[in-house]
């Protein structure tokens, strides 16, 4: 049984950009479902960046965060990213936002 993805990630490449402050990337999550949607953003290497917002919930669909990710060193080939995504509750998702 195939599950429906919870939401749309773009772009869909995970690129960053060399800026002032060292290095920039931005996604947009955005939700495809009719109930809320949790999420958590991980990497390898938590020390390295800043992840702005790392948990989030999507409480409708079409509702979308910007989520901004910073390091101050070079990105290298051992960095790993991994967005993890839940259906939840409307309770549950009131509880699950780090953005507000």
């Amino acid at each position: 049984m195939a599950s429906l993805p919870l939401i749309r990630i773009s772009p869909s490449e995970f690129q960053f950009t060399e800026c002032r402050t060292g290095y920039t990337s931005r996604l947009r999550l955005t939700s495809l479902q009719g109930q809320a949607v949790g999420f958590k953003f991980k990497t390898n290497a938590p020390h390295k960046f800043l992840v702005k917002p790392v948990v989030c919930s999507l409480t409708k669909k079409g509702m979308s965060v910007d989520v901004v990710v910073r390091s101050s060193s070079p990105i290298t080939d051992v960095d790993r990213f991994l967005i993890q995504t839940v259906a939840l509750a409307a309770d549950e998702a009131e509880d699950l936002d780090s953005a507000k």
